[in-house]
């Protein structure tokens, strides 16, 4: 009789275990920490973007975010042209991510409510499985559309490369570039900083930046000399990580120009 006893005993208290030991593994694993929940983990320049026929009124959106997953704040903006909204127009977006690390942010556009949202990735800097939506106002979209969400490092640095024309002519350039921090009103990120000409009688180098900004994967750059009264403006893309700037096409004016091309500068470690 004793013998059953301990027995008996013996499996209620192993069943207890069991319970405890399943109990404890369900509790580390939603206790686990969230992709973006450290400070400002996802602070810094986006670009949300769609290439649904869904989304044509609202293709592109930029601009800054600001804090982590737990609260996140954003100041985006219509990020190309023909959009239902001018790119000037500033759109105030707020949000956090919940239980399973889904990130909604939400904000008023156009007499409407424009949602975004999307799985915080675990480096912090893109959100997968994104979709957006516009309901009611001017921008309305028929249905949510899947996007991309990407972040972009900033375009700080020493930067190399060239501008070259459909006559096969060539413009080196070494660039000395730095990023704003933060973002204007409307999501803009400013850059200053100046660029070197060697051997070019076109520019006295250096020459200053001028009218120079970062929105999304996209920017654009102006080195105007006033003493030979020559400028060139260069508008392209870079890469997420910014080491890369492809320069889509630039435009000189004044005694050496007219003339136009593409170019590629990349930045230096």
């Amino acid at each position: 009789m004793q013998s059953t006893r301990s027995v008996s005993h013996l499996a209620v208290a192993t069943h207890i275990l069991l319970l405890l030991a399943f109990f404890l593994v369900g509790c580390s694993s939603s206790l686990a920490p969230l992709s973006g929940t450290s400070a400002n983990a996802l602070t810094g320049n986006w670009q949300v973007s769609s290439m649904s026929t869904t989304a044509m009124k609202l293709p592109m959106l930029s601009g800054e975010l600001t804090g982590s997953a737990v609260s996140v704040t954003g100041i985006f903006h219509a990020a190309s042209a023909g959009a239902c909204v001018n790119q000037a127009t500033a759109i105030s977006l707020t949000g956090h991510a919940d239980t399973k690390n889904v990130l909604t942010l939400t904000g008023s556009l156009a007499g409407g409510t424009l949602t975004i949202s999307g799985n915080v990735a675990e480096d912090n800097k893109s959100l997968t499985g994104t979709t957006y939506n516009v309901t009611g106002g001017t921008c309305a979209l028929s249905a949510p559309v899947t996007a991309s969400a990407q972040a972009f490092s900033s375009v700080t640095g020493t930067y190399a490369g060239s501008f070259s024309d459909a006559g096969g002519h060539v413009i080196d350039i070494t660039a000395n570039l730095t990023q704003t921090p933060e973002s204007d009103t409307t999501g803009n990120f400013q850059l200053s900083g100046s660029g070197t000409f060697p051997n070019n009688p076109c520019f006295s180098s250096p020459v200053t930046v001028s009218n120079a900004q970062v929105t999304g994967g996209s920017f654009t750059q102006t080195y105007a000399d006033p003493s030979t009264q020559n400028s060139v403006t260069a508008t392209g893309t870079f890469s997420s990580d910014a080491n890369t700037l492809t320069v889509t096409n630039w435009t000189l004016t004044g005694s050496c120009g007219p003339d136009s091309g593409t170019g590629l500068l990349t930045r230096h470690p």
